[in-house]
């Protein structure tokens, strides 16, 4: 039983209400874009006796091990391959055991001559996170598997092949297909096998919730490292994306195509990969003419409130729509972020080396300075443990220091070099980033004036009403004070005349 999928594509899902809200929008478009879409791969093979192969040679291959087969007597040693990244068991139990015992048991348990005696996932991590949350995700997955079958999980991690996309980080399990114990020595003792993973119908739903399982993990630790991709671990026919799947090439026809040789199966894979750039072309049009859309029925609604809005509240949400500059919603890009946050670390790491390098300079000028001193102070001892006629403890300590910090320097240098290539790399990668997210930010850029000019558009009448309406109560507060020093003056005339009229009297 085999089974592979490529999750990417672009998914659009507009879903109508009739009881729906302006507010809450007429349409409501999928978040699942091309744009936020990761790789998705997650593939089941086994490894059967009736193929001619054994755990104990995966085994080796895969960790990049020597490994000795006790059943067959065939050494298989891998010791030199490069690109094994890491190398694990992980236990139902979480504790440890031998890969030789391990794998040995493995096939000590089967005695059949077409037996499956072993199982393996392979598994694509995503290129959005750095080698160690690659591990950490490939560790937790390994673990809830191993938890859930009670199997044995032998982790391989693999760099991308040298000729390969360097974006291909990928992961092998290699699990048994027997649940596994320990005797008190630590030894692997094999169990009963788990046929349900060999049964049709029982076998493709287990299959089902792995793959599940590991778009669920892949979630989970995109989220966590504050990345805006996705997996989805459903085929194209299941979101109805309209791409059609991709074929596998196995090692030979790609070694052919790199060779320069086309192939009929590369031919086919060309046509699909053309075929499903147009349709993702398509959608992608389609998505953003929906959006656009969406986003007009919804300003429009909004301006609607905004109209009916008191004066002070229309204040305040003016300033929310206050444009942001270019720069500022460049830096707020995801990808220019993450490229911001590495460049900043590759730049702490090579000020760091050259501040290593600069105390390994110092430290030599320091051991050069005490060594002078010791010759002048002691000439006889120098000169004797320059021809090693007595040799002198004192200046063979020295002496050492001196070459241990002279080969200090070499591999600082080297790794100077080395990190201000990668430094360079990293800054060039952050100019590219904010070179891709410049038109999205122009866009929006102009969005947010369109959108702060139809604000203003309401909030300049009724401000003018509102100074209108403040100046007429001045002019009001102004007559009433008016009116009432007219009274007062009044009454000041009256109480004169009756104060007259009783002096006369």
């Amino acid at each position: 039983m085999a089974s592979t999928a490529s999750g990417t594509g672009l998914l659009l899902e507009i879903c109508p209400k009739g009881n729906e809200t302006l507010q809450d929008g007429p349409l409501r478009i999928n978040e699942t874009q091309l744009k936020t879409m990761a790789i998705y791969h997650f593939q089941m093979k086994t490894v059967s006796r009736s193929q001619g192969r054994s755990a104990t040679a995966a085994a080796a291959y895969r960790s990049g091990e020597r490994i000795e087969d006790e059943r067959t007597g065939l050494v298989h040693d891998y010791s030199k391959r490069s690109g094994v990244l890491m190398a694990e068991v992980v236990l139902p139990d979480g504790g440890t055991v031998e890969r030789e015992a391990l794998w040995n048991a493995a096939e000590g348990a089967e005695k059949r001559c077409n037996s499956v005696v072993a199982r393996e996932f392979v598994v694509a991590l995503p290129h959005e996170l750095n080698r160690e949350q690659q591990q950490d995700l490939v560790r937790v997955y390994a673990q809830g598997l191993s938890e859930r079958t009670g199997w044995a999980v032998d982790v391989a991690v693999h760099a991308p092949g040298k000729d390969g996309d360097i974006r291909n980080v990928h992961a092998h399990l290699l699990c048994t297909t027997r649940k596994i114990d320990t005797d008190p020595d630590g030894c692997p003792v094999m169990q009963h096998k788990t046929r349900e993973w060999d049964q049709r119908a029982t076998g493709s739903e287990l299959l089902r919730l792995e793959r599940s399982e590991w778009e669920q993990c892949v979630n989970q630790s995109l989220e966590q490292a504050h990345c805006v991709e996705r997996v989805d671990c459903r085929s194209h026919a299941e979101k109805h994306s309209g791409l059609t799947p991709q074929i596998h090439l196995g090692p030979n026809v790609m070694g052919m195509e790199r060779r320069g040789i086309e192939t009929q199966r590369g031919d086919e894979y060309r046509q699909i990969e053309a075929h499903n750039a147009k349709v993702v072309e398509f959608q992608t049009v389609q998505y953003e003419r929906i959006e656009e859309e969406f986003e007009q029925v919804r300003w429009r609604h909004e301006l609607v409130q905004m109209r009916q809005m008191p004066f002070g509240q229309l204040v305040k949400e003016r300033e929310k729509y206050r444009p942001e500059t270019v720069d500022t919603l460049i830096e707020k890009e995801p990808g220019v972020a993450k490229a911001h946050q590495e460049a900043e670390r590759l730049k702490k790491e090579y000020g760091q080396l050259q501040e290593r390098l600069g105390d390994n300079v110092y430290n030599q000028r320091h051991n050069a300075a005490e060594l002078s001193r010791y010759r002048e102070e002691h000439p006889w001892k120098a000169r004797l443990h320059d021809l090693r006629v007595m040799p002198d403890q004192e200046m063979s300590s020295r002496q050492g220091q001196d070459a241990a910090l002279k080969a200090e320097k070499v591999e600082l240098d080297k790794a100077m070099q080395q990190s201000q290539r990668v430094t360079m790399s990293g800054i060039h990668a952050l100019d590219n980033a904010k070179s891709q997210a410049l038109p999205g930010a122009l866009r929006e850029h102009g969005r947010q004036q369109s959108y702060f000019r139809d604000v203003e558009a309401i909030y300049q009448p009724r401000k003018e009403q509102e100074i209108a309406r403040e100046e007429a109560l001045k002019r009001q507060k102004e007559l009433e004070r008016q009116q009432e020093r007219e009274r007062e003056r009044q009454q000041r005339q009256e109480r004169g005349r009756d104060s007259g009229r009783y002096m006369g009297r």
